[in-house]
C-alpha cells in the first residue's frame, strides 16, 4: 500500500509553462519536482519560524566576539535569501 494521496491543484497557466520548460532540462517528472519544491519550502519556512521564534534571545553583550565576525554577515544573506519566494514568481 502506496503511502501517498492525491491531490488536486490549480496554477496560473504561466508557472506551467515554466515548469514544464525546466522539467524538460532536468529530466525530472512533475510529480517529483513539485515534491520536493514543497519540502524544500516546508523546511525554510519551520527554519524562519524557529528563527522568528528565538530572534533576540541573544542580544550584543551576551556573545560580543561575534559581532566582527564575516560569517555574521554571511548568516544575514542567508536569511534575506531565504525570505524571497523561488523562482522569481510572486504570490
Amino acid at each position: 500500500m502506496s503511502n501517498t494521496r492525491v491531490l488536486h491543484m490549480r496554477f496560473p497557466t504561466d508557472v506551467i509553462a515554466s515548469l514544464e520548460e525546466l522539467l524538460n532540462d532536468l529530466n525530472v517528472s512533475r510529480n517529483e519536482f513539485i515534491v520536493q519544491a514543497v519540502r524544500e519550502k516546508i523546511s525554510r519556512e519551520m527554519r524562519l519560524r524557529g528563527l522568528k521564534k528565538t530572534r533576540g534571545s541573544l542580544g550584543p553583550e551576551d556573545a560580543p566576539d561575534w559581532a566582527g565576525i564575516p560569517a555574521a554577515e554571511w548568516v544575514r544573506k542567508v536569511r534575506r535569501e531565504e525570505s524571497r519566494l523561488p523562482y522569481g514568481f510572486s504570490d
